[in-house]
């Protein structure tokens, strides 16, 4: 069962959100429903939804960034961290601030976050693994990875992080490289798999197998995220371009001895 927000272990924040997209907008649900006061900025409109979350929702980054948030809490896309970044006017931050990211690689955005971030800026790196459609029914046992690159503000981090606990994840410290290195093999290993089987243009059949109805399932679930997400994780991640290296070099692997086992089956056929 969630912990309350009321909880000692944490305070109610006051959390601003550039980018609110679908990410942003499912994490916003659960962030409001604990008790918190959002805000938001994004490239695209948002206002009426904004106001009918209770968010107060700004067009003008400086507007946002005089806000005084508690936390600013990046959703931005992997591509696009940079730009955003130097974009906001962060010579308007009315007093030190944290600055939590959600993306899916950590090492590139933890560099970009120190290099243009003010030295008084606090700095959370973190990737919910999870999104609106694996965290529908909940965040219960689902993962939260973590690095506190830059702290000084203990509780405000601390309730930030409890936003998630209290949810039921599990909240995995780790470094950005660590994580980077996992993810890898894991997240970009599986949008790759689901990538390849969209090109294929795979579809259920009258015969369909457990195991081909989740290489179905894989393939729906990779193909709504964006492409630019799907890229980010390659090019962003310096692991990923070594685990594309060992999927062609298995599936070459596999492929050869096929063709192996075909030779030998063509050779056993032939006449005495």
């Amino acid at each position: 069962m969630a912990v309350s927000s009321s909880s000692p272990l944490s305070r109610t924040l006051r959390i601003g959100i550039v980018g609110f997209g679908p990410f942003g907008q499912f994490l916003a649900t659960t962030m409001m429903k604990q008790g918190h006061t959002l805000t938001a900025t994004s490239r695209s409109d948002h206002s009426q939804l904004c106001a009918r979350l209770g968010i107060s929702f700004f067009r003008g980054m400086n507007e946002f960034i005089e806000a005084e948030n508690d936390v600013i809490m990046l959703c931005t896309s992997i591509l696009s961290l940079t730009e955003v970044l130097k974009s906001l006017p962060l010579h308007c931050l009315k007093r030190p601030t944290l600055f939590a990211d959600v993306l899916s690689v950590k090492e590139g955005p933890r560099e970009v976050l120190l290099q243009v971030l003010p030295e008084e800026s606090d700095v959370l790196c973190t990737h919910p693994m999870f999104g609106p459609e694996s965290g529908r029914d909940g965040w219960n046992g689902l993962a939260f990875m973590y690095e506190r690159v830059r702290i000084r503000d203990e509780a405000t981090c601390s309730s930030f992080l409890h936003i998630f606990e209290s949810e039921g994840c599990r909240m995995l410290e780790m470094s950005c490289e660590e994580h980077d290195k996992l993810a890898a093999r894991s997240q970009f290993l599986t949008h790759t798999i689901g990538r390849i089987l969209s090109e294929m243009e795979i579809e259920s059949t009258p015969i369909d197998t457990k195991g081909f109805q989740t290489l179905i399932q894989l393939k729906d679930s990779t193909i709504r995220d964006s492409f630019d997400l799907y890229s980010g994780l390659f090019v962003h991640n310096k692991f990923a371009k070594q685990e594309l290296n060992n999927l062609a070099l298995a599936f070459e692997k596999v492929k050869q001895k096929l063709e192996e086992m075909n030779e030998k089956s063509d050779l056993s056929m032939q006449p005495l």
